[in-house]
C-alpha cells in the first residue's frame, strides 16, 4: 500500500511540473486574454507584464521543485519516503513539542532572589528611562513613515513601497495604533518602546543560555542603558523590533541546536519571517544565523541521544532557510503585486554604491558607527566595554557554553557581503548587533573573578559600571522631559491664532521639515490641504530654519528665498502684515494675510475669514 501511495505522488508531482511548465512558457496576451474576461468591462488592467513575469518566475521555480521530487523518487526511493513521513509528522511533532519547550523557558527564569531583584531593577529603570523618552520631538523619518503608512488604510500600509521607509511590519503595529487607540506620539511609539523594554530580558536570558547567570545580569545592565538602544527604542520606525526579533532568533537557534524541538524551529521560522518583514535587511543576522548553523554542522559536537549526525542538523538548516525564504515570499506579496520586485531590489536606497565612493566614505561611516555605540557614555566606561570586547575573545572557550561565536559567523558572513553589496553603511544598519557586542563585553570583564583579589569583588565593579551608565543616561533622558520641539509648537500656534480660520491657510515650509510639520498638523487635527497650494487660501504661514542643514546646505535659510522656492509668490501675500509669532535658530514662523485680488484670479474664489 505505501509503495502504492508513492507512485501515484510520483505521477501526480509528474503532472504537476508538467502544468507548471506549461503556465511558465505561457505568454502575456494569454494571462492578458484570461483576465480580462472576468473583468467587468472586458479589460483587467492589473495584468501587467510586471506581474507576468512574477507569475512566470513562481511556476518555474514550482517546476524546479516538481522535476526534482520526480527524480528523487526515481533514484532515491526510501529516503524519499522516509521524507514524506516526515514531513507528515511534523504538525503532530510540533504540537507534541509545545510543553516541553515552555517548560524548558519557564525553567531558564529560576535564578536565586538576589539576582531576580537585580533583574527587575535593571528592567525597571530600563523601562522608566524609556518611558520619560517617549514624548521627545518627532524625527523626520518617523514623522514619515506616521503621515504616509500609518495614517493611511491597512491595505495601503501593507502593499506600498515607494520608499524603503516603509517597514511594513512594524507600520502594521503603527496604523492599528493610529487607527484604534490614538494618535499622540507617546502611542505611535508603543511597539519600539515595547520592544525595547523586552530586548532587555532577552538579552539576559540569552545571555544566561550562553554564558552564565553573572555575565546575563551584567550584559542586560549593559543593554538597558545603551545610549544607541534606547534612541531607538523611542524612534517610531523598525529598528528596535529588529533588534529584538535577532536576540530571539538566535536564542532559538541554540535551544533547536540542543534539543531539536520542532515547535522551536517553527518559533525560529515564524520570527526569521517577521524579522525580514520589518526590515530587509535582517538578510544579515539571519545570514549569521545560517553561517553559525553550517559551522556547527562542520564542527560538529552535539548529544547524540538529540541527533542522529551531522546531515541531520544539516537537512534541518536547508528546511529552516527554504521555509523562512517562502514565508518572507509570502508576507511581501502585496508589495511584489503592487509595487513590483523592483521597488524591494532596485530602488536607489539599496543599490550598491560606486567602489571608489564606498571606500573613500568607508571612514567616515565606521567613525558614525563608533559615534553612535558610544553616545553619551562616560569615557571611561566606553573603554571597559572595548576592553571587554577584547577580553572575551580571548576567554570565549572559558566562558561560554558554545564552541563557535555567532559573532565569527556574522563577521565571516557580513564581511564579503557588504563588500559585494557596498551599502551605505548608516550607523542603524549594525544597530542589530549592539546586544551581542554588549554581551560579549560582559562576557570579557567577567574575566574579572579570575583575577585573584579582583574575584571578590568583581560583581561590585560591575554593579558600578551599569549604574555610572544608568546615571549618565538619566541626566541626559530628563532634559527631555516636557520639551517640545519646534515643529508641533508651529502647528499649537497656528492651531491658536487661526481658530476656526485654520482650514483657510497655506502653510509653506522646505521638505527638510515637512514630514514633522504634517505629522503634528495630522495629530492636532489640522486639515492636510493647508500643504496644498492648489487650494485658495487667505492666511499664509512660512516656516523657516536658518540653521538648517539637510540637502548639503542648499535649502533656503530667509524668507525670500523661502518664498521664491517653495512659497506661493510674493504677489500673493501683504508684505506690510507680516508677523513673526516664532523666532528660535531653527526656527521663525511668519504670518502674511493673503492678498485678495490675486487669490480670486489665481483661484477663483477667497474664502472668507473666521476667527
Amino acid at each position: 500500500m505505501r509503495k502504492r501511495r508513492f507512485r501515484f505522488a510520483e505521477w501526480l508531482f509528474t503532472g504537476f511540473a508538467l502544468i507548471c511548465l506549461l503556465l511558465a512558457l505561457c505568454p502575456f496576451d494569454a494571462y492578458k486574454a484570461f483576465g480580462d474576461h472576468f473583468a467587468s468591462d472586458g479589460n483587467l488592467e492589473r495584468i501587467t507584464p510586471e506581474l507576468v513575469r512574477i507569475i512566470h518566475l513562481i511556476f518555474a521555480l514550482l517546476f524546479v521543485f516538481s522535476l526534482g521530487m520526480v527524480l528523487w523518487g526515481w533514484f532515491r526511493r526510501d529516503s524519499r519516503d522516509h521524507f514524506f513521513r516526515s514531513l507528515v509528522s511534523l504538525p503532530g511533532r510540533c504540537v507534541h513539542d509545545v510543553k516541553p519547550f515552555f517548560c524548558d523557558l519557564f525553567a531558564a527564569f529560576h535564578m536565586k532572589p538576589a539576582a531576580a531583584l537585580g533583574l527587575l531593577l535593571i528592567i525597571a529603570a530600563g523601562t522608566v528611562l524609556r518611558a520619560i523618552q517617549l514624548g521627545v520631538p518627532l524625527r523626520y523619518d518617523e514623522a514619515y513613515t506616521i503621515v504616509a503608512w500609518g495614517r493611511s488604510d491597512l491595505l495601503w500600509a501593507i502593499s506600498d513601497y515607494h520608499l524603503p521607509n516603509n517597514h511594513v511590519f512594524h507600520t502594521i503595529l503603527l496604523n492599528l495604533i493610529f487607527h484604534h487607540l490614538g494618535k499622540s506620539v507617546p502611542l505611535l511609539r508603543l511597539p519600539v518602546f515595547i520592544s525595547g523594554c523586552l530586548l532587555i530580558g532577552a538579552v539576559w536570558l540569552l545571555g544566561r543560555t550562553l554564558y552564565d547567570d553573572f555575565i546575563a545580569l551584567f550584559s542586560a545592565g549593559f543593554t538597558a542603558f545603551a545610549p544607541y538602544l534606547i534612541y531607538y527604542s523611542v524612534n517610531a520606525r523598525g529598528y528596535e523590533l529588529q533588534v529584538l526579533f535577532t536576540v530571539i532568533t538566535v536564542g532559538l537557534v541554540v535551544y533547536c541546536r540542543r534539543k531539536n524541538n520542532i515547535f522551536a524551529w517553527f518559533l525560529l521560522i515564524f520570527f526569521s519571517g517577521l524579522n525580514f518583514y520589518t526590515l530587509p535587511t535582517s538578510l544579515y543576522p539571519f545570514g549569521g544565523i545560517c553561517v553559525w548553523l553550517f559551522l556547527n554542522v562542520i564542527f560538529f559536537q552535539t548529544d547524540n541521544r538529540v541527533w542522529r549526525g551531522r546531515m541531520q542538523l544539516f537537512k534541518y538548516l536547508i528546511f529552516m532557510g527554504l521555509s523562512v525564504s517562502a514565508f518572507t515570499f509570502v508576507l511581501y506579496l502585496p508589495i511584489i503585486r503592487r509595487s513590483g520586485l523592483n521597488s524591494l531590489f532596485g530602488n536607489g536606497f539599496v543599490q550598491p554604491r560606486d567602489a571608489s565612493f564606498f571606500w573613500r566614505t568607508a571612514h567616515s561611516y565606521f567613525s558614525d558607527s563608533i559615534t553612535a555605540f558610544s553616545g553619551t557614555l562616560p569615557p571611561f566606561v566606553l573603554w571597559c566595554i572595548v576592553l571587554g570586547i577584547v577580553l572575551s575573545i580571548f576567554l570565549f572557550k572559558i566562558n561560554s557554553r558554545e564552541r563557535i561565536s555567532y559573532g565569527l559567523a556574522v563577521a565571516l558572513w557580513m564581511g564579503p557581503l557588504i563588500l559585494i553589496q557596498r551599502p551605505e553603511m548608516l550607523p542603524r544598519l549594525f544597530l542589530f548587533l549592539h546586544p551581542f557586542l554588549l554581551l560579549y563585553a560582559a562576557s570579557g570583564l567577567s574575566g574579572m573573578r579570575l583575577v585573584p583579589y579582583l574575584g571578590k569583588v568583581s560583581g561590585w565593579i560591575s554593579a558600578s559600571l551599569v549604574l555610572a551608565m544608568a546615571i549618565s543616561q538619566f541626566y541626559v533622558g530628563q532634559n527631555s522631559i516636557g520639551v517640545v520641539g519646534t515643529n508641533e509648537r508651529a502647528i499649537q500656534v497656528i492651531r491658536e491664532r487661526e481658530g476656526t480660520n485654520v482650514g483657510n491657510i497655506l502653510f509653506v515650509t522646505a521638505p527638510a521639515a515637512d514630514a514633522p510639520n504634517w505629522a503634528y498638523a495630522e495629530i492636532y487635527n489640522l486639515p492636510e490641504k493647508i500643504f496644498d497650494k492648489r487650494s485658495a487660501f487667505n492666511t499664509v504661514y512660512v516656516y523657516v530654519n536658518p540653521s538648517d542643514i539637510s540637502d548639503y546646505g542648499r535649502e533656503p535659510k530667509t524668507l525670500d528665498d523661502m518664498l521664491a522656492k517653495y512659497g506661493p509668490g510674493g504677489n500673493f501675500i501683504i508684505p506690510e502684515s507680516a508677523e513673526i509669532l516664532m523666532d528660535e535658530p531653527d526656527c521663525v514662523l511668519y504670518r502674511f494675510d493673503g492678498r485678495e485680488g490675486s487669490i480670486r484670479k489665481a483661484y477663483g474664489e477667497y474664502p472668507p475669514v473666521r476667527k
